[in-house]
């Protein structure tokens, strides 16, 4: 009874704590099963395609820009 100052009783536990391997698996299911994860992938392999798609159209888009002044 805490009124009286005396500590609570301990109930020891039934189960043992979970292994290192079930909380890493935890947290990496948790991250890969984020919605705004699932967002930033789409975008960035959405550019990853347009980037490649133009290295393969223009080819020397690269010298152009290089002997170009656009960019000091």
């Amino acid at each position: 009874m805490p009124m009286r100052g005396e500590l609570p009783t301990v109930v020891a536990r039934s189960c043992p704590p979970p292994s290192t391997a079930a909380v890493l698996w935890s947290y990496a299911r948790d991250i890969i099963t984020n919605p705004e994860l699932h967002g930033i992938v789409a975008f960035c392999t959405i550019g990853l395609l347009v980037t490649i798609n133009v290295m393969a159209r223009f080819p020397d888009l690269g010298g152009f820009f290089a002997s170009s002044l656009l960019f000091p």
